[in-house]
Parts: structure tokens; C-alpha cells; sequence
């Protein structure tokens, strides 16, 4: 046992014995030194008391009294008072209990602490700030005695701090419970109840039953229904009555004690409520976003979510909540099923994506057509310059060394379908979607990207076939390399030697970055050139533009390979010209819509929420409306207008 633990315990004990709080120093010392003499053997720690009592006690004190447990009285230097707060705070949390078994008994009050015991011992709170503190956290301990100042004069509540709030609210509910079980309150009160709420007489009528008849009447304050409103106005009708009254008794401070602690407490569970109303709309808006294209998100861009009114949905809840949110979204699910939402990781990217599981295979359709284009287009280039030099790769020849050839571009050209194909969690999203499609008993909807337990090729992936890319690339090459003779005889003359080490080529994505990068120069040098504010206003615009692709475009993607994506989404037209006429249509929706706008916007306004509120405007509108594929729609609206922008003349 600690030293000064057990000072405070002996403190109280003798405290206790003379009922009294104010202990006198010299006859303590003398108790104390005869305590260790008695109990040494059992606790060798008193043997510091057994010479030079009175210091060695001293200084405990000073201890106990610097935590607020003691008070020392000095009125002379020979005499000493140690005031005990705990013998209080024990005394007064009985009180508690003696209102519970009878609750016309008065609330602990500062006049039943004896005069000459000083104020200080006294921890001074307002009752709605320490109440409010104490139901968002409580903790109960020996240490404090609260006194809590209530409105319009009315005398303290002292409230020990090892009474807890709830105890606290269940005197309140008795009291009132205890003086409408009255006749003549009963009735009185009920009536200005149900008068004030006319139709609704029978539910105000069984509310104020309840809450006089039932034991848990505290309950209905924590309910966000009906029965909160009209507690709430029978609190406002009590204290509005007694609060008229001229001379105060006892039962009257009482009363009005109990309906002051209720209305804090009921105000507090109001705002709460309020608050997680607030939150579960923001945590709904939060899955919207999620269930939105791109579909993937980092943690990141989680946080910089916004609602339909631009207010961002972190502070709605806090950033601990949310990754509690998505920490339950990503681990809990029913047997042998996965999450709700996933996370995967890219070669590149140090952040890890989230994705809910059921838009994983949608992505993936939507990335392998994405990135068929561009990888058949980088290969018949490396093949076409392979191939003029009078040169082959295995690829070429080999279906294997092509499947190889394919997964590196893949990996390179999309690492996010990459790190799709070969997540862990890919062949069961696959299996569950094929057994739900074959349970509802539709028919040429099965999609199998696996085959006994092996990730199909990536040529059956991406639908490409070695033979027809490589003829397609000869194609391409002049006539006479297609004559044996002529084509060995240049081979000889024109052949280049084969460099050591060879050169990673760019992807389309990389050389597309490096270009912005030079127009993005090149914008900055105009505008410090430039004397006329309007060309340095459209340059500003352009960068600012280029800004937000950076946010919308994925970093192994183009502005305009995200662009033919969404509009393969939203566009299902067959036929080649009326695909077009539909795309275009809605291109010059846009231009004509921007062009409205455009002469108001500044650079340092053009931001991610100025474009999704131009965005949601116009895909609103009739006509886009029969399109349908709002999600897909919406960012294609979005990446033409950050097209259109980064596109301005000077």
C-alpha cells in the first residue's frame, strides 16, 4: 500500500469516527504515531511515522492537499485543523440514496455544510457545463464535491463526485414523479399538457402516464420520439408555475432543483440526437460517394468528401469515427462472406484504395477496356520499330513469352487492374457473382475470370490475339519487306547493331504527362510576360484546370482515355453515327453551358466542388436525364469541362 494512500485512508476512518470533517493536527500525529507503533509488522511501510511524526504527516498533507483531498486550516502556528472533503463527499452521496427511498428529501445543499468549514472545499461548476462534461464522461472518485449553481438564484446543488449522473437524474425523476402522483397536481398538469396540444390530446395523455406510473421514466428523455417533446413541455409547465411562487419551501427548491437537472439532461440527449442524426446523413452520403466512379478511393479523397451542399462530411463526424467506419466496413461480414468493402494496394501507391465489393468486377470491365486501347497500341508501336530493324521477340512467336508481355503492360498501363487481377479476394467476388447470377436463373450473364482455381490468360482478358496484332503490325511495314530476297538483302545493309542495355519505353500516360508539364512551363512564362489581365486570367484558369485533372485523372491514365471510358458507360448507341451524334450532342450541351458561366468563374474558384456543382446542374436537366448512367455521366461532365478549360485560347 502506497504511503499516501494510506494517510487519506486513515484521515477518513478517524474523520468517521468523531463525525466531524475538521480534524485537529496534534491529536492525528499522536493517533497516527500509535497506529504504526500497533501495525508495523503488518505494514513495515508506517515505520517512516515512528520518529519525527508531525513533519514526516506534514508533508503528506501538503501532498493530499495539492490533489484537493485535504484542506489545511493554520489560525496559529501551534495549531492545525485538517478538513477532510472525502468524509463529505461520503456523507452527502448517502443523501442520494435517502432521496431515492424518499424523494421529498431536499437536495444536499451549501447550508448543511457547518459554517466554520470554509467554501473552498467546494468545487464551483455550472450545472449545464458539468452535467453536459459528465454524460459525455464520467468518472466516479472520492475527490471532489461539486457545487452546482443553478439559474434564477437558486441555491447549489452539492453533487459528490462518486454520485453519478444517472443517480443524480433518477432523484430528479422521483421528485416529480412523487408530486404529480398528487391529485390535484395530477390532474392540473395533465390538462395544460393536453390542451397545449390539441389532437394530440390521447398521446400526450399517455405519455404523461407513463412517465408518471413507470420505474424507468428516465428513458423517455433519452428517446428522440414524441415522448421527448412533451417531457420537455411539462418541464417548461412545472417550472413556469413554480417559478411564480413568492416564498419558497423546501419541497418547492426541491421541485425546481429536479426540473432545472431534467432539462439540462433532456437538452443533452436532444442534441445528441440531433448530432447523430447528422451523422448517420453524412455516413449515408459517404457511401454514395463511395458507390460512385471511380469506385476506388484512398483515404485521402475519403476525407475530402463533401455533401450536395459543399459542405464536407468530415466534421459531421470525426476522422476517428470514419476510419472506426471503414475499419467495420472492411472487416465485419456474415459467414464465409467478404467484407462489405475491400482495400487493395498498387506497386506504385503507398496509400491503400477502398472499394466496395460489388462494383470490383464493374470496375474491372470498364479498366480491361480502358486499357485494351492503349496496351495494343503500345505493343504494335514497339513491334512496328522492332520489326523494321529487321528484328523479332519471342512474344511474337511465343503465346507464353506474349501472356508475360501483356501482364508487364498491364501492370504498367493500369496498376489498378493490375492489383485487382491479382488480389487475393478476386476469385471469391468472382464465384459469389456467378452463384447469385446462376440462382436467379439468367442466362448469358456469367462472367469467369478463373479457371480450375488459375486466373484465365490475360489475352482472353483484354480480348487480344497475338496473330491478328502481329499482322496487323506487319501490315503496317513497306511492301518490300514482305519479298524474302529484297527483305534479306536490306536486313544485311540496313540491320542496327543490338544496344546492350535496352531503354524502358514510355507508356502513353507518362509521355501525356510530360506534355502538360511543358504547356503548364510554358502557361507560366506567358503570364509573367503578359501585360493584359485577360490572358493572364485564361492561363491562370488553364493551370487551375490542370490542377483538378491531376485530382480526377489516375496517374497511369489520360485525361482522354478517362473521357472514352465514361462515355462508353453512358453512351450505348450502336451504330457509329448516331453514337457520335449522341456524344456530340452532349459536348455542345456543355460548351454552350460553360460558355454561360466561364466569364464569372476565377482561376482560385475553379475547384473540384465548383465543377461538381456545374456537374450536377446540368446532368439535371431533360435531356440528360433520358440519357440515364447518372454516375458516369457526372464525371464525364466534369472531365470535359477540365478538358474544355485546360483548352482555352489565350
Amino acid at each position: 500500500m502506497a504511503t499516501t494512500t494510506s494517510i487519506i485512508v486513515l484521515l477518513k476512518f478517524f474523520a468517521g469516527r468523531q463525525n466531524n470533517a475538521a480534524i485537529d493536527f496534534g491529536e492525528f500525529t499522536e493517533y497516527l504515531k500509535r497506529y504504526s507503533e500497533h501495525h508495523l509488522e503488518e505494514q513495515p511501510s508506517l515505520v517512516n511515522y515512528m520518529t519525527d511524526t508531525a513533519n514526516v504527516l506534514l508533508k503528506e498533507l501538503e501532498k493530499l492537499s495539492a490533489n484537493h483531498q485535504v484542506l489545511i486550516l493554520s489560525p496559529t502556528a501551534e495549531k492545525k485543523t485538517i478538513i477532510v472533503i472525502a468524509f463529505f463527499i461520503e456523507k452527502f452521496s448517502q443523501r442520494y440514496k435517502e432521496i431515492l427511498a424518499q424523494p421529498m428529501t431536499p437536495f444536499p445543499q451549501e447550508s448543511d455544510i457547518p459554517k466554520k468549514i470554509p467554501s473552498e472545499i467546494i468545487t464551483r461548476r455550472t450545472g449545464a457545463e458539468l452535467l453536459n462534461e459528465l454524460l459525455t464522461k464520467e468518472t466516479l472518485s472520492d475527490k471532489y464535491l461539486y457545487g452546482l449553481t443553478m439559474p434564477h438564484d437558486m441555491p447549489s446543488i452539492l453533487l459528490p463526485s462518486l454520485v453519478s449522473v444517472h443517480t443524480l437524474a433518477e432523484c430528479a425523476v422521483q421528485k416529480l414523479r412523487t408530486m404529480l402522483a398528487k391529485e390535484e397536481h395530477h390532474d392540473y398538469f395533465m390538462k395544460k399538457l393536453t390542451v397545449s396540444n390539441p389532437g394530440k390530446e390521447m398521446t400526450a395523455k399517455n405519455i404523461f402516464n407513463r412517465f408518471v406510473q413507470n420505474a424507468d421514466s428516465l428513458t423517455l428523455f433519452k428517446e428522440p420520439e414524441d415522448s421527448f417533446y412533451f417531457l420537455t413541455q411539462l418541464l417548461f409547465f412545472i417550472r413556469q408555475d413554480y417559478e411564480k411562487v413568492k416564498d419558497y419551501t423546501a419541497e418547492d427548491i426541491g421541485i425546481l432543483h429536479a426540473v432545472y437537472i431534467l432539462e439540462i439532461i433532456a437538452n443533452y440527449y436532444k442534441t445528441r440526437a440531433q448530432e447523430n442524426s447528422k451523422k448517420e446523413t453524412a455516413f449515408k452520403n459517404l457511401e454514395q460517394h463511395l458507390s460512385k466512379p471511380p469506385y476506388y478511393f484512398t483515404l485521402g479523397t475519403i476525407t475530402k468528401f463533401t455533401s450536395s451542399s459543399g459542405v464536407p462530411l468530415l466534421g459531421q463526424y470525426s476522422e476517428e469515427e470514419l476510419k472506426n467506419f471503414l475499419h467495420t466496413k472492411t472487416t465485419e461480414s456474415l459467414a464465409n462472406d467478404l467484407p462489405e468493402i475491400l482495400v487493395f494496394k498498387t506497386e506504385l501507391d503507398k496509400q491503400p484504395y477502398f472499394i466496395y465489393k460489388n462494383k470490383v468486377m464493374p470496375l474491372i470491365m470498364r479498366l480491361c477496356t480502358d486499357a485494351r486501347a492503349a496496351i495494343r497500341e503500345t505493343i504494335r508501336k514497339n513491334w512496328f520499330k522492332v520489326l523494321k530493324n529487321f528484328d523479332d521477340l519471342p512474344e511474337m512467336k511465343e503465346q507464353k513469352a506474349f501472356e508475360k508481355r501483356l501482364e508487364k503492360e498491364v501492370s504498367v498501363q493500369s496498376p489498378v487492374l493490375y492489383a485487382l487481377l491479382t488480389s487475393s479476394f478476386l476469385p471469391l467476388i468472382n464465384y459469389e457473382m456467378n452463384m447469385q447470377q446462376d440462382e436467379s436463373g439468367l442466362e448469358g450473364g456469367r462472367i469467369s475470370l478463373f479457371e480450375n482455381g488459375r486466373l484465365v490468360p490475360y489475352s482472353e482478358i483484354l480480348l487480344m490475339n497475338r496473330q491478328e496484332l502481329l499482322t496487323d503490325t506487319k501490315i503496317l511495314l513497306p511492301v518490300w519487306y514482305t519479298i524474302p530476297v529484297i527483305s534479306w538483302i536490306m536486313k544485311l545493309i540496313m540491320r542496327p547493331p543490338k544496344s546492350k542495355k535496352q531503354k524502358p519505353e514510355k507508356t502513353s500516360a507518362q509521355i501525356y504527362r510530360e506534355q502538360e508539364e511543358e504547356k503548364s512551363k510554358h502557361d507560366k512564362m506567358e503570364m509573367a510576360l503578359s501585360k493584359k489581365s485577360m490572358v493572364s486570367r485564361k492561363v491562370a484558369l488553364r493551370e487551375s484546370a490542370r490542377k483538378l485533372e491531376e485530382e480526377l485523372v489516375p496517374s497511369s491514365s489520360t485525361l482522354d482515355r478517362e473521357l472514352h471510358s465514361y462515355e462508353r458507360t453512358w453512351n450505348k448507341l450502336i451504330g457509329k453515327t448516331t453514337h457520335n451524334n449522341l456524344t456530340e450532342d452532349v459536348n455542345s450541351l456543355i460548351r454552350d453551358y460553360l460558355r454561360k458561366v466561364l466569364r464569372h468563374i476565377k482561376s482560385e474558384g475553379f475547384n473540384r466542388e465548383r465543377i461538381e456543382n456545374l456537374a450536377d446542374t446540368l446532368v439535371k436537366t431533360p435531356a440528360l436525364q433520358k440519357i440515364g448512367e447518372t454516375d458516369a455521366m457526372l464525371m464525364y461532365i466534369q472531365l470535359y469541362i477540365v478538358k474544355l478549360v485546360k483548352n482555352l485560347p489565350a
